[in-house]
């Protein structure tokens, strides 16, 4: 039985869908056009490339439905020159205004966050945003509190990421942990869900690039982060379930200041193997 759905007076059978398939599930016959092979359908994983790469949209798969792929725009085209500012111009926010996050803004950020790609499409992260200056204010003692500790019985690990400077800051009033971001999203996901972390990466990614089209900055809290992975009062005081884990930490609001240059990098150091390395342009 053919588990896909094909309009044979659509089809042209191409053989693009079976040929693009990543896992080598699908083959095209010349009769009932693209099929799954006999007994492996169960291993879709629902990628819809498959879908998405037919040029008449003749292919229905029920793990990824036609009806919720949107079509790309006729003649669409990336503009690379528009795409090399955005991506050169993203930076690290650590000044943020007090104003709250919108929610609608938040929501779209997270959106397409979560169109971002995931190992084996298996999706699976979760975003806890976390608002009100109390709350980020508790997270921000706790991290505190953990940073103590280790200096007390791992001194040499708190010097060498800058723990006590951060611990005699916070006794003064200033926030570098969570920078005094209006708004953090924390990722979470399942603890059995192995590509979790790179995912979490990609759509937290996302979100970065995504950011300034709506005003907004970011900055990834690698203390925070840090605090999570190790401390379990942070994920307690979220009411993060015990079989999850948390994968990544945001802070977003709308930055204080701006920005009015690209930023520089050191050389790009890319050769071609087997080639004699040659010196690589400014």
């Amino acid at each position: 039985m053919n588990m896909l759905k094909v309009d044979l007076e659509k089809c042209n059978k191409d053989g693009i869908c079976a040929a693009i398939c990543p896992m080598d599930l699908l083959q095209l016959d010349p009769q009932r056009g693209p099929e799954f092979r006999r007994g492996i359908s169960f291993l879709c994983n629902g990628c819809g490339h498959c879908v998405a790469s037919c040029p008449v949209g003749a292919l229905d798969n029920p793990k990824s439905p036609l009806s919720r792929h949107t079509p790309i725009p006729s003649g669409f085209a990336p503009d690379p020159q528009l795409w090399e500012v955005i991506l050169r111009s993203r930076r690290s926010i650590r000044r943020y205004a007090e104003e709250p996050v919108p929610r609608d803004k938040m929501l779209k950020l997270l959106d397409i966050a979560h169109y971002a790609p995931s190992g084996h499409n298996s999706q699976g992260i979760s975003y806890l945003v976390v608002e009100g200056r109390e709350n980020i204010d508790r997270l921000r003692a706790i991290v505190i509190e953990w940073m103590q500790n280790l200096f007390d019985t791992q001194p040499e690990v708190a010097n060498r990421y800058h723990m006590p400077a951060i611990i005699r800051a916070h006794a003064k009033g200033e926030d570098r942990i969570l920078r005094g971001a209006p708004a953090i999203v924390v990722a979470h996901a399942s603890k059995s869900l192995l590509p979790a972390t790179t995912s979490t990466i990609l759509a937290l990614e996302y979100a970065e690039l995504y950011a300034p089209a709506l005003g907004l900055g970011t900055c990834w809290a690698g203390y925070a982060q840090y605090c999570a992975s190790e401390y379990p009062a942070f994920a307690e005081f979220l009411k993060i379930p015990s079989d999850r884990t948390i994968t990544g930490i945001l802070m977003v609001g709308r930055s204080l200041y701006r920005y009015y240059r690209l930023p520089p990098r050191n050389r790009l150091d890319a050769t071609w193997f087997g080639e004699k390395p040659a010196r690589a342009a400014k």
